[in-house]
């Protein structure tokens, strides 16, 4: 009984996950639409420095929530590593931090690199050097 009631609740968890991934899809998809439309609304030789770097925050913070799909759908450590890695170089890019924000922030991106390649890749991590 209490492994039927754990597979119940398994699996309530996990089609509340792939709800949670289609309404962020969808959401993706909307603002997507709408960072086209301003795309196209205005000639990009004439943005002002302000629109760009609220429309190349809006498209990066779309990159981050599509990986933040491919968290919810594949659940390893290598894309929770992968969605770490892309949220801190979004936060590093977007937003102007000082010398020592910056510097954490690459240090925190060296730090999961090196976690990705030497702890989760292993080999494969040795083999993509060599190419």
């Amino acid at each position: 009984m209490e492994n039927r009631l754990k597979e119940v609740i398994f699996k309530i968890a996990h089609y509340t996950e792939v709800v949670v991934s289609v309404l962020i899809i969808g959401s993706i998809i909307m603002m997507l639409l709408g960072l086209l439309k301003d795309f196209f609304s205005q000639p990009m030789a004439f943005l002002e420095i302000e629109q760009f770097h609220e429309f190349l925050s809006s498209a990066l913070t779309l990159v981050v929530g599509l990986e933040f799909v491919n968290l919810l759908c594949k659940h390893t450590s290598e894309t929770l590593i992968e969605v770490l890695m892309l949220a801190t170089a979004r936060q590093m890019v977007v937003e102007h931090l000082d010398t020592a924000q910056t510097l954490i922030g690459i240090i925190g991106l060296a730090v999961l690199f090196a976690i990705r390649k030497y702890l989760l890749l292993g080999e494969k991590g040795k083999e993509e050097d060599k190419l």
